[in-house]
């Protein structure tokens, strides 16, 4: 179904808007967890985890659900469909997996929330509430949202096999279907992206 142009704008603000939401909040995560960990108060380390769990769970997270959603309904509701062009294919898969992060850090945070909750910590409890914060996910998650900003805006041309065969249907051609280099390129950035997450993930 194709969205009406005013529905495609209104959808299209909610999209920028909680896109840009999930941004804000990424980047300024990034430097309160720096000083968490570089802090050694125990109240203070008990407070920014509450704070930090609080607003992963009411803004983050309801703006990243958000901006997924809106963005398949764009792509869903107009003429680029949601799988016929790469630029849209990896902005999806990026989504998708910023989205996928970040719950899993929100279930690491809420559970550390719950032992800062507590009266009185002991060293170990510190220890774990020192160990819950840090910057791989949001660093990563941040750098995930921006590449898939920057395809939204430059959208670099590019059809995947099955856009090129529906493609077909409408307009005849001989010319045999040739990957673009910026795909090939971008898929072994999002191999390697991938496997440093999860060896910062691991190993940290």
């Amino acid at each position: 179904m194709i969205l009406s142009p005013s529905l495609r704008k209104l959808v299209l603000t909610i999209h920028v808007i909680t896109t840009m939401g999930w941004l804000g909040s990424a980047a300024a995560y990034i430097p309160i967890a720096a000083y968490v960990l570089n802090n050694q108060d125990a109240d203070m380390i008990r407070s920014a985890i509450q704070i930090m769990s609080l607003v992963a769970n009411v803004i983050v997270l309801p703006v990243a659900f958000a901006s997924l959603l809106t963005g398949v309904g764009l792509s869903l509701g107009t003429r680029w469909g949601l799988f016929r062009h790469y630029w849209i294919f990896f902005k999806l898969l990026f989504t998708v997996i910023a989205v996928v992060m970040l719950v899993a850090y929100i279930q690491e945070l809420s559970h550390a929330a719950s032992i800062a909750s507590k009266s009185t910590l002991s060293n170990a409890d510190i220890s774990m509430l020192k160990d819950s914060i840090h910057i791989v996910h949001p660093s990563g998650g941040l750098l995930i949202v921006v590449v898939a900003a920057v395809l939204s805006v430059y959208k670099p041309k590019g059809m995947t096999r099955y856009g090129w065969r529906k493609q077909l249907e409408f307009k005849s051609s001989t010319e045999p279907y040739t990957t673009p280099l910026w795909i090939k390129m971008v898929g072994s950035a999002v191999v390697v992206l991938l496997l440093v997450i999860v060896a910062l993930i691991l190993f940290r």
